[in-house]
């Protein structure tokens, strides 16, 4: 009995689970953000069946944010296919009790990289040293991108047995523009435009010899490594079914509610109702042209009281002309009230952009 027990305990501990292996490395991109598009809908549905036609479905707006976003990371999978076979790439890795995922890993000579996608189709990006804004309303997105990197990095460095460090990097797909205002040095999580994403990979300098990618490569794709049980979806029959949907949707475009610019692929968030203040970046300093055009705004409305008041000085030339003097003195009073009520407040909004912000909330 003891060998029996020997020889299966042996065999327990060495067996491969390669279903496993396989279940992990078939998860296409956008698997879990798809799933979580398809629940919301279907709930959606049996609340309110007019929402699915024979021929076409109209998608609640609770699942807008995530169908964009499945169909953003999708994308982004498609373009990491231009990455070479040296590359180790996988998507939607379920992180812990398939509670979170990460949206890419991809490992190569580059070092070790975590990606988040972010689909912000024709939005304008800013990158602070401690904010991401869309349409200048503050995101998550940089403390996401940080919290994937940090559960990589733990889970590779208990597996391997020495550090691994991971970046963090956001791809941010369809975007109108991207500026970047940090230093140079400041850049711990990489914000790049999703199309530059593969050169920019490619480009990063040689950090990992042949046998620590190996041993990498060999850790990330066992699913202890990441999950507790990495087979409990169908993936496939998931896709399958998104595919579908899409199908009777179509893709976003003009004419589809917009994503909300703090919309994550982790959860949905909803946008601010309070923007930050028009002229102040996240880290409290004024936007001068800003300033300049709230006072430029001001002189203008002074000027218009000031012509007003020269007109009513003048002369007037007829009894219909000599009206304008005498309306102009009944409303005198309310027209200096206006012109010091308009001063006011430009000094007011202008000590207000002076002033740091501490108001960073998450939505």
């Amino acid at each position: 009995m003891g060998d029996d027990s020997d020889d299966s305990t042996q065999d327990s501990v060495g067996r491969v689970d390669f279903a496993g292996i396989n279940a992990l490395s078939s998860r296409p991109a956008g698997y879990a953000v798809a799933l979580k598009c398809l629940q919301i809908q279907a709930d959606a549905e049996d609340v309110d069946p007019s929402l699915r036609t024979d021929k076409r479905v109209k998608l609640h707006p609770d699942a807008w944010p995530w169908y964009q976003g499945a169909l953003g990371e999708i994308e982004v999978g498609e373009i990491l296919t231009g990455l070479g076979p040296e590359w180790f790439v996988r998507h939607s890795v379920p992180i812990g009790a398939d509670t979170k995922d990460v949206d890419h890993l991809v490992i190569g000579p580059g070092g070790v990289f975590s990606i988040n996608t972010k689909h912000h189709r024709g939005a304008s990006v800013w990158v602070g040293d401690h904010v991401l804004r869309v349409n200048n309303a503050n995101t998550p997105h940089l403390k996401v991108a940080r919290s994937d990197a940090l559960d990589v990095s733990g889970r590779l460095t208990k597996k391997v047995g020495f550090p691994v460090p991971v970046t963090p990097v956001i791809a941010v797909l369809n975007a109108g523009s991207i500026k970047d205002a940090r230093s140079p040095q400041n850049r711990a999580v990489s914000v790049v435009g999703a199309h530059k994403l593969v050169s920019w990979l490619k480009a990063q300098p040689a950090s990992l010899g042949s046998t620590k990618i190996y041993l990498l490569k060999l850790a990330a794709e066992e699913p202890e490594t990441w999950h507790v049980d990495p087979r409990a979806a169908d993936t496939f029959r998931i896709m399958q079914r998104f595919e579908r949907l899409v199908g009777r949707v179509g893709a976003p475009h003009a004419g589809y509610p917009p994503v909300a610019p703090s919309a994550s692929t982790h959860r949905p968030t909803r946008r601010p109702t309070r923007r930050p203040a028009a002229g102040r970046t996240t880290n409290g300093h004024p936007a001068l042209p800003d300033i300049i055009r709230l006072w430029f705004a001001t002189a203008i409305i002074i000027t218009g009281l000031l012509i007003i008041r020269g007109v009513a000085d003048q002369p007037c030339g007829s009894p219909t002309a000599c009206l304008f003097p005498a309306v102009y003195m009944s409303l005198k009073p309310l027209l200096v009230l206006a012109g010091i009520a308009v001063i006011g407040r430009a000094v007011i909004s202008t000590v207000r952009l002076l002033r740091p912000s501490n108001s960073r909330r998450r939505p």
